[in-house]
């Protein structure tokens, strides 16, 4: 497809998306945001002026709860007045670097803190921000106020080797206090072929702890389970909510600590906490050893039909010699444990606060993931909260195996809070956004973009950024800071921080406007990760070492996907040969090394193939159940279930080694399968992504490309030959035609451009060109330069630069943040319609040319398009950078604030700081 460009009528409408537009970056309003009248398209509408609830919000951390009304109502308004939508208030200890802080230590919940609450919502509202509430303060939460048996318990063992025979009389090493006891003591033989080759010596220890028992000839171990309570703190935990972590498996507790909370609040707000707080938030589960609850014992044998104290030190032992039979067993009791836990953490924590959360008017936010362990499946986590919600880190990738890009974590929790939400159909689905411990003071906004386009694709469709500091005016720089990204009035970037904002919530808008639409559904082996390693989570994000970099190879060829579990099997409908649970509909399952499955799960994927599905098994084929009771019959039936799909179903159903590259491999079994993505891409490249959505009768794609350095050219098919793609803007809130309706586009994105287009049924409006630079006409600004710099301390000077460099390779300008304004002049012969590319820049540009300003560039090419600004002969040219603050807070030796936080730094040296450049002017290339 060929398109006629017309230059001169095009070149005032080239949208921002591609880098390439003028706008300032000083007017709170841009040319589309000017006209708010309604264009009768609320799509549109709410696109181009976003409602709070699609705009980012700041975790808002009351450092220490040193809050004062003033200060907090202050910073409400310069977050309001910055592009936030709302805020996620968040009670934290400072680290203990901090010392004689100005301010009241307010107590959580006492009446102060609670004025300083109120004063927030009712600021927040008149600037039409939402506010959300963590429940208690730090994480996970707890308090002094607890008694012993609501709080964390957890059991484990300690193994001693020994030789017999030997008479022992050994001192167990256990505190006496009534935090701990012995639960049991038992001596197996070092290799194992049985639960009855244990003997139990419990009754050998004295009340002094003692043990004394004569041991047999022969190699043995003797496991010592011990229980404990109240052995771990909140993490972060401030006055009035800091103490021994809640027993988060006792539901009378739960209901217990959560009520406390709502009493002391529904007061405040007419009796319900939700007339002024729109969600309850609940943060990652971090509950490590906590496996133990009161009755325990008991509703494990209710569950499972047999007793765990036999199984318990085995199950508890990392490692134990064992015959291959006997193994097997010891895995099944593992898997039942693991169910247990995870179906108590359900019904007496997840929904318990879930209910609370209904009862008291306002909806869950909350995350399923946690360290060490995952304490449910994490699907069905997701399924339960109003709005689930990921996490993502910078300058930490860590997972993530084969899609590392520059250093971002993401898509596994995404993906699972993003599927929750999907087939549950909720609107929101929210993310932890740019936490960030090993880089504070070096990100850029460029990167912070780089990482937006990354959740928007993985379904993430609200960003909560990690975080905004409480810290008042009176505090020494670089001010309170407990975690983050360091948003906030003193960062260099921030007077550009709204132009992400805008981004942001443009894209959140439209995707919590609409539906995702996704054909493949991927089954992960959760059920034999539970048998091989109970709920620790780092095998689940490993096993197999591709399932969460699976999506990610298919939507490099045009197709969306969600995650599914045992749950999602057993309770969807099987249609025409769509899988179809809530709003979605999947023609393919996907399973990924899968080993076992319950029962009912073989029934459903049976029962999905007998109704025209499609199902690929990669690498395996399952053939038993997990779990101990009924074991033989339960293996039998999904052993001949399995074999009965696919000698019935063999047009539907297939099993593959996965061999070679999973992106190039992935691509062809899914050609094989006759599955059609939802746009087809001509060539597949690990660093394109994309998201499919609906509205009405209207298509809506996303595109990205992560690459920093790389520009991706593509041939799009979409099966819509009869409607017309639209660019929106996402960074004015313009709208162009992107082409005329066709079934083939092609598609450039420059390194780290993205491109959102709308298929409808509309076709008049102004056409979309991109305009590029004829390197052959390139006229070089070589300057000197005359730089006045103005520093984030310090008073300003002024230098003359003979030529562009990185300020961080000259020892005068090694310690400089801020901004920097670069002066020259320049003749031209000929004024003619050109491109201003300022090459490299570290990190924003704001270009005035000739007294005109020309907008500014915070992430990709700095690029601009020049018409009636140039001038026949003289030009004068400005050209103000803005660096990052990294470089001056590298410099502030002894400072314990700088170095708590340079100690964490991942990165090594100095950043690139100025215009490096080279500084051109080119003529647009002719089509």
């Amino acid at each position: 497809m060929t398109r006629q460009i017309n230059r001169r009528s095009f070149l005032k409408a080239i949208p921002a998306g591609v880098a390439l537009t003028t706008f300032s970056c000083k007017s709170s309003k841009n040319d589309f945001e000017l006209d708010v009248q309604s264009t009768g398209d609320p799509l549109y509408d709410n696109f181009r002026s976003p409602q709070s609830a699609a705009k980012p919000f700041f975790r808002w951390w009351w450092n220490d709860n040193r809050v004062t009304e003033k200060e907090v109502r202050r910073e409400l308004r310069y977050m309001a007045a910055n592009g936030a939508g709302g805020v996620e208030i968040n009670p934290i200890a400072l680290p203990e670097i901090y010392d004689d802080l100005p301010g009241e230590k307010l107590t959580w919940l006492s009446r102060e803190w609670n004025e300083a609450l109120i004063a927030a919502v009712d600021e927040a509202h008149k600037n039409e921000m939402i506010v959300d509430l963590i429940v208690g303060t730090g994480w996970p939460f707890g308090g002094n106020f607890l008694s012993d048996d609501e709080t964390v318990q957890g059991v484990k063992v300690i193994i001693k080797p020994l030789q017999g025979p030997v008479s022992l009389q050994e001192k167990i090493d256990i505190p006496d206090d009534p935090d701990h006891k012995l639960m049991q003591v038992r001596l197996f033989p070092q290799d194992i072929g049985s639960i009855d080759d244990g003997i139990d010596l419990t009754y050998h220890v004295d009340d002094d702890h003692v043990l004394r028992v004569d041991i047999p000839r022969g190699d043995w171990n003797i496991y010592i389970v011990t229980w404990r309570n109240k052995f771990r703190n909140v993490m972060g935990g401030v006055q009035g909510g800091d103490g021994p972590v809640l027993d988060h498996f006792n539901k009378q507790a739960v209901r217990k600590y959560l009520e406390r909370m709502s009493d002391r609040l529904n007061p405040l707000f007419g009796g319900a906490m939700g007339n002024g707080i729109r969600a309850m938030f609940c943060d990652s589960i971090e509950l490590e050893g906590a496996n133990w609850t009161g009755d325990m014992e008991d509703e494990f044998r209710m569950r499972n039909g047999y007793d765990i104290e036999p199984y318990l030190p085995l199950l508890l032992a990392k490692e134990t010699a064992v015959d291959d039979e006997f193994a097997d067993r010891l895995r099944r009791v593992r898997y039942d444990f693991s169910k247990t836990l995870a179906d108590l953490f359900m019904e007496r924590f997840i929904l318990v606060y879930h209910d609370w959360c209904l009862q008291n008017g306002v909806v869950s936010r909350y995350q399923a993931y946690g360290y060490p362990w995952l304490y449910t499946d994490l699907l069905d986590g997701y399924l339960v909260p109003d709005i689930p919600e990921s996490d993502q880190w910078l300058f930490n990738g860590g997972w993530v195996r084969e899609h590392r890009i520059d250093d971002i974590r993401y898509a596994i929790w995404n993906k699972y809070a993003s599927s929750g939400g999907h087939l549950t159909g909720k609107k929101i689905v929210s993310c932890e956004a740019m936490t960030n411990t090993r880089g504070v003071f070096e990100a850029t906004l460029q990167y912070i973009k780089q990482a937006t386009d990354i959740d928007i694709v993985s379904g993430i469709n609200h960003l909560v950024l990690h975080g905004y500091n409480y810290s008042p005016p009176e505090a020494v720089f670089p001010g309170w800071i407990r975690f983050g990204a360091y948003f906030g009035e003193h960062n260099t970037w921030a007077p550009y921080f709204k132009l992400w904002a805008d981004y942001a919530a443009r894209l959140c808008q439209i995707f919590q406007d609409s539906q995702y639409v996704a054909n493949v559904a991927i089954l992960g082996p959760t059920p034999d990760v539970w048998r091989e390693h109970g709920l620790d989570r780092n095998p689940w994000t490993t096993t197999p070492a591709y399932l969460h970099d699976f999506w990610q190879s298919l939507n490099h060829h045009g197709y969306c996907s969600d995650y599914i579990n045992s749950t999602i099997l057993r309770d969807a409908e099987f249609r025409d040969g769509k899988l179809v649970y809530g709003p979605m509909r999947y023609d393919i399952v996907i399973c990924a090394d899968v080993h076992s499955l319950e029962k009912e799960a073989a029934q459903a994927l049976f029962n999905f193939a007998e109704n025209g599905g499609r199902i690929l098994f990669i690498n395996e084929v399952p053939g038993r159940s997990p779990g101990l009771t009924g074991q033989e019959k339960n293996d039998l039936i999904v052993s001949e279930m399995m074999t009965a799909l696919l000698e019935e179903n063999s047009q539907t159903v297939r099993s593959a080694k996965l061999r070679g590259n999973l992106t190039a491999w992935i691509g062809k079994q899914m050609r094989e399968c006759a599955i059609e993505p939802a746009v087809r891409i001509s060539n597949a490249d690990e660093r394109l992504f994309m998201i499919h959505h609906t509205q009405d009768d209207r298509d809506i794609f996303f595109f990205c490309n992560s690459d920093r350095q790389r520009t991706i050219d593509f041939n799009a098919g979409f099966a819509l030959p009869d409607k017309t793609p639209w660019l929106w803007d996402a960074e004015t809130g313009g709208k162009f035609v992107y082409a005329q309706a066709d079934e083939m586009l092609h598609i450039t994105l420059q390194p780290l451009q993205s491109m959102l287009l709308v298929f409808d049924d509309q076709s008049n409006g102004k056409l979309w060109q991109e305009p590029a630079a004829d390197e052959k006409t390139a006229l070089p600004i070589d300057g000197p330069w005359e730089v006045e710099f103005q520093p984030v301390k310090g008073k300003s000077f002024t230098r003359l630069m003979p030529k562009l460099q990185d300020f961080r390779e000259i020892n005068a300008l090694q310690d400089f943040s801020g901004t920097a304004v670069y002066r020259t002049s320049f003749l031209l012969k000929k004024a003619d319609t050109m491109i201003l590319d300022l090459g490299d820049v570290f990190d924003i540009a704001e270009v005035t040319l000739n007294g005109r300003a020309l907008g500014a560039r915070w992430w990709g090419k700095k690029q601009f398009v020049v018409e009636k600004e140039l001038r026949n002969g003289s030009n004068n040219i400005e050209i103000k950078v803005t660096t990052t603050l990294f470089n001056y807070v590298a410099s502030l030796k002894g400072d314990a604030v700088a170095d708590y936080w340079l100690a964490r730094r991942k990165n090594k040296g100095l950043v690139s700081a100025g215009l490096v450049g080279p500084v051109r002017l080119c003529r647009i290339k002719e089509e």
